[in-house]
């Protein structure tokens, strides 16, 4: 146990303000796991919780908390029945029901799924007690509270309405929902006219939303929809907006407008099915000709040829956490893990340093950077520093500029504390894979991750599809590269060195050259 102890010691959280990165030992599904990703701070009604006995975590983007913790703060009532493993949360008069490890709730007697698969779950720091830990937005949005996730500060806000904002605020009023020719048309209905929307953003699991400040609703906050591929609707507010969120099956193309006082959504399974609002017919040839005059690429760029390279995380956001460990901390490890990937159980001990992958990242990519500019290329960093420019930024910088390529450089871990794990593999999004510049993302991956692995020596893990944002929202090729992995002690040691950097650097800049001599500007 005091082995046990010290381990956890050098794996717990590490603090940068703003959002928490943690390693820690979580039990949960009868199995042992690192979890690696966010932990949030946690407000309720403006005040902060402390010691917690398991911070907020992410599981599938949704945020799970303490349930008894939370709503008992807020003045709600929390049960749980042993049994029958079933939570019961009454607050201003309505009644959830939620089971552990079930995706089905009952909202005031009727039964209701959980969306993105993400289920009430008991979990255990490692060696500690399990807490009940349950979706947040899903249990408040179900009892009428406020949730505001701020992913830059690091904080998840839990409140009651308030009240008097409420009456004043334009609200949604109806959901309706038709479908024709294999296309639904979900349309959202306001008290008022709707000015903004937020641009559309579909989540890994297909769920399609967007966000829409000073609005608020006075209907149920889930409507079932099950037509073609639509599942459900589902509204959650934050503050003075709401969030419409569109839970989809196959989802292949959608259309997001604005009409008057309603919101539009278009769905279909079909690539062929036109997805033209229908009250906008009228205008699609003077849309085509507004879109001719925006600016191409060539003219943003001003003829010249930009690649955007952009360093994974920064700032609060360390990435993945490598640890050179030591001899004590493999013997727990070795003893108190098991898993179907390859454990390597001849490592050599080490010296027990922390590694972030934010900060072997940016030093890939300024390597890169000068390899590129020697050649007289003009490279474009969405950060050359330790800061945080957020996901929707990186992009956008991209295709400002009108640049030629986009290439984000991260680095690569699993779930489990210690890998055998090992090689680069590369990513693009199917949604941004056309070959209106000459070359495809998918093209430009293969040739990228072929050069880098030759070039440092290593195995290539091959091009894979992600719906990443930054690949998904960059207008010309993308890709994002993982070149490592932090939690293979062996290719850690490789990762930290400047020899090993350079031979990375070296493919992947010749990589982007031959990518280069391709593309064409539209």
């Amino acid at each position: 146990m005091k082995r046990i102890a010290f381990l956890l010691a050098i794996l717990c959280c590490f603090l940068f303000g703003g959002a928490v990165s943690a390693s820690m030992i979580l039990e949960y599904g009868g199995g042992v796991h690192n979890y690696t990703g966010s932990v949030f701070s946690l407000s309720v009604n403006g005040e902060e919780l402390k010691n917690l006995p398991l911070e907020p975590i992410i599981f599938n983007d949704r945020a799970l908390v303490p349930v008894r913790e939370v709503f008992e703060a807020l003045g709600a009532k929390v049960s749980y029945k042993a049994d029958t493993r079933r939570i019961v949360i009454t607050y201003s008069g309505r009644k959830v029901t939620i089971q552990i490890d079930s995706n089905v709730a009952e909202i005031d007697g009727k039964s209701t799924k959980i969306p993105d698969g993400v289920t009430p779950m008991l979990i255990a720091k490692w060696g500690e007690s399990a807490k009940t830990m349950v979706p947040v937005r899903f249990v408040s949005d179900s009892v009428g509270l406020l949730v505001d996730f701020d992913q830059k500060s690091g904080k998840i806000s839990v409140s009651e309405k308030d009240k008097d904002t409420q009456k004043t605020q334009n609200k949604i009023t109806a959901i309706s929902a038709k479908e024709e020719n294999g296309v639904v048309t979900v349309t959202v209905t306001a008290s008022g006219n709707v000015s903004k929307i937020s641009s559309p953003s579909v989540t890994a699991s297909g769920t399609l939303y967007v966000d829409v400040d000073d609005l608020g609703y006075s209907i149920s906050n889930k409507r079932e929809i099950n037509l073609g591929a639509v599942l459900a609707v589902r509204l959650g507010l934050h503050e003075n907006s709401v969030r419409i969120a569109i839970d989809t099956e196959n989802m292949k193309k959608h259309n997001v407008s604005i009409s008057g006082k309603n919101i539009i959504f278009m769905i279909t399974a079909d690539e062929t099915a036109d997805i033209t609002p229908a009250d906008k017919d009228a205008e699609k040839e003077d849309g085509e000709r507004q879109d001719e005059n925006k600016p191409k690429p060539s003219e943003l760029s001003g003829g010249k040829i930009y690649v955007v390279l952009d360093a994974g995380h920064g700032g609060t956001d360390p990435g993945a956490i490598g640890n050179l460990m030591t001899e004590e901390e493999l013997e727990v490890f070795h003893k108190a893990l098991d898993s179907e990937e390859p454990i390597i159980d001849t490592l050599k001990a080490g010296t027990g340093k922390t590694y972030y992958e934010k900060t072997i990242a940016l030093s890939v990519a300024k390597k890169v950077r000068d390899k590129l500019e020697n050649k007289g290329v003009n490279v474009i960093m969405t950060r050359d520093s330790d800061t945080y420019p957020t996901l929707d930024a990186r992009p956008e910088i991209a295709n400002k500029r009108g640049a030629a390529m986009f290439l984000s450089i991260h680095l690569n871990s699993t779930v489990m504390p210690v890998t055998a794990a090992n090689g680069i593999e590369i990513y693009y999004s199917e949604s941004n894979n056309e070959k209106d510049y000459g070359i495809t993302s998918k093209e430009m991956a293969s040739v990228i991750v072929q050069k880098a692995a030759k070039s440092a020596g290593t195995k290539s893990r091959g091009v894979k599809a992600g719906n990443l944002l930054v690949t998904r929202k960059s207008v010309m090729p993308a890709n994002l590269i993982e070149i490592g992995f932090m939690n293979n002690p062996d290719e850690l040691l490789k990762l930290i060195s400047d020899e090993y950097q350079e031979k990375l650097a070296d493919g992947i800049a010749e990589g982007i050259l031959e990518v280069l001599g391709k593309i064409k500007l539209p």
